[in-house]
């Protein structure tokens, strides 16, 4: 998401920059522009544009230069004039943004000849404040149902943006998030926004990587900003009105810059495949479809690869031989894989009968489940095991269970399940093999009475004993 919505604005500025007008921001269109609309370019514009964009990477540099030269000078000798100077250097490098802002706004204030801009400028703003507005509420008595599915679709996009930048920008500079605070922060702006007939509050990607670019590391960064946008719309105007474009995108296009990442995915190939696959329809959506869609689409995708693994948890059987069988399951078991997870354990039980072949076991006689990754078991999960509980007494076969959570071991007895359990599949498999050694002993035993029945004289008949006389 993050890295196709930087190129996703960068690619809508790069009219501004150059001095067309009419540059569309979809990334496709504006894609077109570029070989359809290469003739409208104004060399003035331009000039000032990638002029900007150097003195700011310039000053970028400058800032990251005097970072390492203060730190290593307060190090070795400390608090020195040099320190000093480089600190002023620094801060010099972090104001970049309104330097070049205010330089361009200067220029074009300086060549403004005969009414005429050297640049396309921002123009002439309204200067005031926006007063409180209850007349917009008369429209939900007769257009309630519209506006309230246009209402909850707009917050659930709203939402869904505030939070993907703010995880984004979260993991950039390394801090942690509230989700429920960014959801009350947004609900609470957009409510006091709409008496006064302000735009939807969310996340703005632009906006929020120019603060980060700027050394903006704590919330109150925000009051400044709400508290200079009022004192310029009350007295700046004026002066905002020659403001040029070509500058504001240049400042824009050089915070977005950072946020593109294409080494995510290769990593991510070598951990998890289907997060790359994820990474991909996310990046592609939100380049062709527009951020919000893009956003909504890569959720949507991502929580069918979930469901996709919930339905088929991976499943290892393994053979420890004496006729014992470790079923293990690295998943939850739930209602999505209850079947999957049935089949599997019914494999194993029936293994010998479905011609697989062993290397040491030649008839099922024991079932270990290993249960130490389930953090819950739903009713069909009960359900299930039950099934498989019953179906293993039918068949004499012995089933037991490793690493289940006791408020779960309290369920499935309560349900009529009573599985020897476990600390560890280990335990459990040696378990096994001594129920199956005691098993196969007594069955020796009968086996053996059934054959020599002169070892119990007391349940010889007469014939025998007349033919043993013989």
């Amino acid at each position: 998401f993050t890295s196709a919505a930087a190129i996703k604005i960068a690619a809508g500025e790069i009219g501004d920059l150059v001095g067309i007008s009419d540059w569309d921001s979809d990334f496709l269109d504006a894609v077109e522009d570029i070989f359809t609309k290469y003739d409208q370019i104004r060399w003035t514009d331009a000039v000032l544009g990638f002029t900007s964009l150097l003195i700011l990477f310039l000053l970028w540099l400058l800032q990251r230069l005097a970072a390492s030269q203060y730190t290593a000078e307060v190090q070795q000798k400390g608090f020195t004039t040099r320190y000093y100077l480089w600190r002023g250097l620094w801060y010099v490098g972090l104001m970049r943004n309104i330097i070049v802002v205010c330089s361009a706004a200067l220029l074009d204030y300086c060549l403004y000849v005969d009414d005429e801009n050297p640049f396309i400028v921002i123009g002439y703003i309204e200067p005031g404040l926006q007063s409180l507005d209850l007349s917009v509420f008369a429209k939900f008595n007769t257009e309630w149902a519209s506006l309230l599915v246009d209402g909850l679709v707009i917050a659930l996009i709203g939402l869904l943006e505030g939070l993907a930048i703010a995880q984004a920008f979260s993991k950039k500079n390394r801090y942690e998030i509230n989700n429920s605070q960014e959801m009350v922060a947004l609900g609470v702006c957009n409510i006091a926004g709409s008496f006064f007939q302000a735009y939807p509050v969310t996340g703005s990607f632009s906006r929020s990587s120019v603060n980060s670019e700027s050394g903006v590391r704590t919330q109150f960064g925000g009051f400044w900003t709400g508290l200079i946008v009022v004192l310029c719309l009350l007295f700046l105007t004026t002066f905002f009105s020659y403001i040029p474009m070509a500058a504001l995108a240049a400042v824009i296009i050089f915070a977005v810059v950072f946020m593109v990442n294409f080494c995510v995915p290769v990593y991510m190939w070598g951990v998890r495949k289907l997060g790359t696959v994820s990474w991909i329809v996310t990046f592609a959506s939100v380049l062709l479809l527009g951020i919000e869609y893009g956003i909504a689409i890569g959720v949507a995708f991502d929580l069918l690869l979930v469901v996709a693994k919930n339905l088929r948890p991976e499943t290892h059987v393994h053979d420890m031989g004496q006729g014992v069988i470790l079923v293990e399951v690295n998943g939850g078991w739930n209602y999505l894989s209850v079947n999957y997870v049935k089949e599997k354990v019914e494999e194993a039980m029936y293994w010998d009968r479905k011609r697989f072949l062993f290397s040491h076991s030649t008839s099922v006689r024991a079932i270990v489940l290993d249960m130490s990754r389930f953090t819950e078991l739903d009713i069909t999960a009960l359900e299930s095991l039950r099934g498989i509980y019953e179906e293993s007494k039918r068949e004499g076969i012995l089933l037991f269970s490793s690493g289940l959570l006791p408020e779960l071991e309290q369920d499935s007895v309560a349900f009529g399940i009573t599985i020897p359990n476990l600390p560890t599949s280990a335990e459990a498999v040696q378990a096994a093999k001594v129920e199956v050694g005691v098993v196969m002993a007594l069955q020796a035993q009968v086996a053996s009475v059934a054959t020599d029945g002169s070892a119990y004289g007391t349940f010889n008949t007469a014939a025998d004993q007349a033919d043993q006389a013989d």
